[in-house]
């Protein structure tokens, strides 16, 4: 159903006729099928650029007034970020993209949704400061990396996961309410996400954030840390033919092939109680070998060539030190835990390609390259525990995916699984990224399938690896194993949506 006219020029009238649109091939471009995406989208009647949160607040309002759906979005990575019916809105938030303001004193910068990393990197980097980024390339949302979705990203090892630099929140109930928490709400600035206001910060971000569902954040302030590399970052060529380089002796970059996880683990607890580099984590040898290559013939060429083993259980390790007596106080300590765990550097050759391809965010602009074989990619497991306890996890794989390896249905890379520590390998995140044929009509059975074996062998084991969910039989299952997490969801859901129960 599309909107009436009526209500087309109220929406209009909030934020401007040059911002609202309903033309066919502009409706098109958001609902688009894109190979990782296995779902078609329904179309939504609009798309709205709000400008302010005032105007997302109107906007809210006036859905609510008309029972309409409206999708918050930005860059449209996941699924979710299409309208999945009839009668929806899309509001879309590239008009929001200002960097307000970046506090130099206190470290943190505060930001709208439209801002990417590409923005507000080379800006606080500039004043020497840095913070965590998300592994999604620099066309990422900064907002929705910090505060709405998972966040987990290649340097938390040395740092931690963005849900410990959310600082102040603005955002807009389901209600249209404009609410603002911590300091933030009393006139204090931005500098604190708890009192002397009310906390929300687990309630917008816990550990993997709310996707929007619980309103939609219009600016945040991010916390920043020191950063201990150049002001800035010399690089050569055109993406994705390019190269970074890190014009400093203070940096360093290793990766060492391991032939048994529980050698990892003890490497990188082991590293973390020295309590030294900058990233340390066991690395994905299929997107890894995907990246070093520039064709599907040239990757099937290095693959089979050797790749696969070389780099079959790889740990990658940075070191980003303060001074030159810091960095080489940080290299006697790695190697002489390498040597004791049983790891073996790769080849020379290998190893450079990761030194002109990694910055502090880790990889730039090269992810796109998961993609070259044509097919489609989907993370499982992406839960959270002890070092030792992912290392388990990510060694229990073995008991089932040849199942799905040998016999073609998921493509044959049994290890492809990353686990990276987190804080100094306080507790570690771990992530099986599957890739498949998407043009196979039973493929997304077979991930189905494989989704069940895997929670169910994590159910069997006691194992704590899925994030949990609030949507059907597998989030029921899931969050059984995390203290009813799914049903204290929903609660909050209730309480922060007055239409949830009504289903709109």
């Amino acid at each position: 159903m599309s909107l009436s006219e009526e209500l087309y020029r109220e929406f209009a009238a909030i934020v401007g006729e040059k911002n609202i649109s309903r033309e066919e091939y502009i409706l098109a471009g958001n609902r688009a099928q894109t190979p990782e995406i296995p779902m078609a989208h329904k179309s939504a009647d609009a798309i709205l650029l709000p400008g302010s949160a005032e105007e997302v607040a109107q906007i809210v309002r006036l859905c609510n007034k008309h029972r309409i759906e409206y999708v918050g979005v930005v860059a449209g990575c996941i699924p979710t970020a299409y309208s999945t019916r009839e009668n929806s809105i899309i509001m879309h938030f590239k008009r929001m993209n200002r960097i307000l303001e970046i506090n130099e004193e206190d470290r943190y910068a505060v930001i709208e949704p439209g801002v990417r990393h590409i923005q507000l990197y080379p800006e606080v980097r500039k004043r020497g400061l840095s913070y965590t980024a998300a592994a999604v390339g620099p066309g990422g949302s900064v907002l929705v990396n910090i505060a709405c979705t998972g966040g987990d990203h290649h340097v938390q090892y040395g740092t931690s996961r963005p849900t410990r630099y959310l600082l102040g929140v603005e955002m807009v109930t389901p209600e249209g309410e404009i609410l603002r928490t911590g300091s933030l709400q009393t006139g204090s600035g931005w500098f604190c996400p708890e009192s002397p206001g009310p906390s929300l910060r687990s309630i917008v971000k816990g550990y993997a954030g709310n996707a929007g569902k619980l309103g939609i954040v219009t600016k945040i302030a991010v916390a920043l840390d020191r950063c201990k590399g150049p002001a800035e970052i010399r690089t050569e060529g055109i993406s994705p033919h390019h190269k970074v380089f890190m014009d400093s002796d203070c940096s360093r970059v290793y990766v060492f092939n391991y032939k048994d996880i529980q050698d990892v683990c003890r490497a990188m607890l082991a590293l973390g109680e020295a309590e030294v580099c900058a990233t340390v984590q066991k690395y994905f040898y299929l997107p890894l070998t995907l990246m070093m290559t520039d064709s599907a013939n040239e990757f099937w060429k290095k693959w089979t060539g050797g790749y696969k083993e070389a780099l079959s259980m790889p740990l990658v390790v940075h070191i980003a030190a303060h001074s030159l007596r810091e960095r080489e106080y940080e290299e006697k300590i790695l190697f002489d835990v390498v040597r004791e765990t049983g790891g073996e550097r790769i080849p020379r050759e290998l190893e450079k390609w990761w030194e002109e391809h990694m910055d502090y965010f880790m990889i730039v602009s090269r992810l796109q390259s998961v993609l070259r074989l044509g097919g489609s990619w989907l993370p499982q497991k992406a839960g959270a525990e002890s070092v030792q306890h992912m290392c388990d996890v990510c060694e229990s794989i073995g008991t089932y995916i040849h199942d799905f390896t040998d016999t073609g249905k998921i493509f044959d890379a049994p290890e492809n699984y990353q686990i990276i520590p987190m804080e100094y390998s306080h507790f570690a995140s771990n992530e099986l990224l599957i890739m498949w044929d998407r043009t196979d009509p039973k493929a997304m059975s077979y991930v189905g399938e494989l989704g069940a074996v895997s929670r169910a062998t994590d159910a069997k084991r006691h194992f704590y690896s899925s994030s949990p969910g609030v949507a059907g039989k597998a989030g029921e299952a899931t969050g059984r194993l995390y203290s009813n997490v799914h049903v204290w969801m929903g609660r909050i859901r209730e309480a922060f949506d007055p239409f949830y129960q009504s289903g709109l």
